[in-house]
């Protein structure tokens, strides 16, 4: 039977109490039919505690003795007995029966029906004593906690009888580190970091066997209460908490600090954020702090660390997302049964449709905090935008994955850096000020995306000839069009430390030819606007590192794992978002999984190519499917006639192709090319070609280079093996 319910009981010095706290605990288990087991530790007792405890663990199956050498205190005896903890969830109560055993019942089924993250039992006045001044202190103490973070409606804020959800508790805990008693201020943290509070009163009776550690006027108990007070408003009241911690079980190596003029200025950037960040908090660089770490880690830890973050996920959705409840409960499937990352499989896919239906209705959570969510739209390829709400924590991690990625071509901050953008898309006045003054606190400079005429090209080309920029960051096609131009004007000797290209496939010809202007070499970045950046290039260029601690990415080929080597359809999990939770979201595009290990040493795991959005995928009359790499191959031969293409699929027969045409370009080209296309699309497809001067952008600046607008099946066998088709004909050269 599955342990539910861990009764976790820190012991120190409690000789005596602890045989009738066992057997009113099992009663509780009996009568209640409560799959519990109790965790005795032994935080370094100088009296018999530890031996009874053994004889209580020999004797109780139901029993699990722990023990320290030295006293560490209730928080670190929390830590070790939840390190033995088998439950869902995780009951914490006292060893000297104060609080009543026969209340775990009461908690229990509140948390089990409520769904509340946390269930505090308070302490009932009833029969308490009130002629002892800890008493008075410790009202005091509840009431200037609820003062000073804002919890009138709470009563006895810092009892410690109360009952978790497992995940949460593990994030709890994980603020306990430099706190004299932290386990007075941990509604306090649960509070700050948005989990549910529900409570009930119970019955509190007097100490009858042993002493309590505090003496009758507790004075060194007081100033350090008062020292963890100041350090809990810093960080639970005046600077904003983390809201998950990545590595739980044991701090990350720090990297030693810097003392250069780049680190100096980075601490003073990191402070000055809330003056020049509209969206993220002071946490970002925190995180940050923590993907630097977490990308050494193995395989199997960074696995691990992926679980842990699914489960919660998913344990949240059912408890407080109506759709995910639905689905879950029509698949059979309920949060225990993912026991591995392999289960993620047993649930329910999302599409793009569906996230559009039911936005509004069901699939914003129960419990977000409106003030901390940012609506998110996507551009629409198809010509039907997307929208979405995320919050705080994936808003801060798609900075530090961002960062992180940056790093890997080489930048250092302080570096400069330009930007090919929609800088101020949908942003406000306010919105627009701050991400500039952003901009010039990193040294980066925009330049729109929107016109890539002659005379932006050259400023662009002006700026970076003067400044030498250490990165340059912007959508493919547009480093495809200043690439064009630079091999059109014959400019030379114009070199960058590094470039990122991003929002559109980049195939290798294109790539070659902009690493040949550019002198410098191509960092690939994967993403959508719904989770900002999935994947990216290291500096091995072996493949797309997945950031795996936000993101679990699956290739799926007829509803299986697609093996190495082979295409597959793209299925996404955020780990991050809580208000609108992504849980095998179907992005439609297709990518190739690879079982290797990058020689950069990063754990992150690879996948081999990225090859696009199935809308970039053109369906011929004769049944065959052309990705957008093969029109980058088709349009190599006619370098010398055509600058620039677009290719649209209107209908099932009806292909548009628009082209800028070159100085070279004649009728026999024009002939060539409608014979070729028709060849390869068969004879039923109509094909026109327009002349134009510029391509079409989208609203965000991009240009389409292969787009379909007919109902393609989300993925089919034929249309991977053109995908493989083309992989081959371009490993063949």
């Amino acid at each position: 039977m599955n342990t539910e319910l861990s009764v976790l009981v820190p012991c120190f010095n409690e000789q005596g109490n602890l045989l009738e706290l066992v057997e009113r605990t099992e009663r509780v288990f009996d009568r209640r039919a409560i799959a519990g087991e109790i965790i005795l530790v032994n935080d370094g007792s100088q009296d018999h505690t530890g031996r009874e405890i053994d004889q209580l663990a020999a004797t109780h199956p139901r029993v699990v003795a722990v023990h320290h050498c030295h006293n560490q205190g209730i928080p670190a005896a929390w830590k070790s007995g939840l390190a033995r903890a088998q439950g869902r969830y995780v009951l914490t109560i006292d060893a000297d029966l104060q609080y009543q055993p026969e209340a775990i019942a009461q908690l229990y089924r509140e948390i089990c029906f409520s769904h509340a993250d946390l269930v505090q039992g308070w302490r009932s006045p009833l029969e308490r004593k009130t002629d002892d001044i800890r008493y008075y202190m410790s009202r005091g103490l509840d009431y200037l906690l609820k003062l000073l973070f804002d919890m009138p409606q709470q009563h006895d804020v810092k009892s410690g009888f109360i009952v978790y959800k497992r995940e949460v508790f593990e994030e709890i805990l994980a603020h306990a580190r430099g706190y004299w008693y932290f386990q007075t201020f941990v509604t306090v943290a649960a509070k700050a970091k948005g989990f549910s509070i529900r409570q009930l009163e119970t019955l509190f009776d007097e100490r009858r066997v042993g002493r309590s550690f505090m003496s009758r006027v507790p004075l060194g108990v007081t100033a350090k209460t008062l020292l963890d007070l100041g350090r809990a408003l810093g960080e639970f009241r005046l600077r904003e908490p983390k809201e998950q911690s990545l590595a739980l079980s044991a701090p990350a190596p720090r990297v030693p600090a810097r003392r250069d003029w780049r680190s100096r200025y980075q601490r003073l950037y990191r402070g000055l954020m809330p003056v020049h960040h509209w969206m993220i908090s002071t946490n970002a660089p925190r995180y940050l702090d923590e993907l630097r770490q977490t990308q050494w880690l193995s395989p199997g830890e960074l696995a691990q660390l992926q679980l842990r973050r699914l489960q919660r996920l998913v344990q949240h959705a059912y408890d407080h997302v109506g759709w995910y409840r639905e689905q879950f409960q029509a698949a059979g499937v309920t949060p225990r049964d993912v026991r591995s990352l392999d289960d993620l499989r047993r649930l329910p896919l999302l599409s793009k449709q569906e996230l559009r239906d039911n936005l509004y209705f069901d699939l914003l959570s129960d419990n977000h905090d409106k003030h901390k969510i940012q609506k998110i739209t996507t551009s629409g390829s198809t010509g039907e935008p997307l929208a979405l709400f995320v919050d705080r924590l994936q808003l801060d991690m798609r900075w530090a994955n961002t960062w992180r990625n940056m790093e890997w071509t080489g930048y250092r901050f302080g570096d400069r850096q330009v930007r090919l953008w929609h800088s101020s898309l949908g942003l406000t006045r306010k919105q627009v000020a701050k991400e500039y003054l952003d901009a010039f606190l990193l040294r980066r400079k925009f330049f729109p995306v929107f016109s890539l005429d002659d005379a932006m090209l050259r400023r662009y080309v002006d700026y970076v000839r003067r400044h030498r920029p250490a990165l340059l960051d912007g959508y493919a096609e547009a480093f495809n069009v200043i690439a064009h131009y630079l091999e059109r004007e014959r400019v030379t000797g114009l070199c960058a430390g590094a470039i990122i290209s991003s929002a559109q496939t980049l195939p290798a010809v294109t790539r070659a030819l902009i690493e040949r202007q550019f002198c410098c070499r191509v960092f690939d970045k994967y993403g959508a606007r719904e989770f900002s950046g999935i994947a990216h290039e290291c500096e091995q260029h072996r493949g797309y590192h997945v950031n795996a601690e936000s993101y679990i990415v699956e290739v799926l080929r007829d509803g299986r794992p697609a093996a190495a080597g082979e295409v597959g359809e793209v299925v996404v999990t955020d780990l991050n978002n809580r208000c609108v939770p992504l849980i095998r979201y179907r992005l439609n595009d297709l990518a190739v999984p690879s079982d290797r290990t990058c020689a950069c040493g990063r754990g992150l795991p690879l996948l081999e190519r990225v090859l696009g959005r199935l809308q970039s995928v053109v369906l011929g009359s004769n049944g065959r499917y052309l990705p957008a790499s093969f029109f980058a191959h088709f349009f190599k031969e006619y370098e010398y006639a055509v600058a620039r293409y677009q290719v649209v699929q209107e209908a099932r027969t009806r292909l548009v192709v628009r082209l800028i045409r070159k100085p070279r370009f004649s009728e026999e080209t024009e002939a060539a090319i409608r014979r070729a296309l028709g060849k390869a699309l068969g004879e039923a497809m109509s094909i026109g070609l327009e002349y134009v001067d510029k391509l079409p952008l989208g609203r965000t600046g991009k240009a389409q280079i292969c787009l379909s607008l007919i109902e393609l099946p989300l993925f089919s066998a034929a249309a991977a093996e053109a995908w493989e088709e083309e992989i081959r004909r371009e490993a063949a050269g």
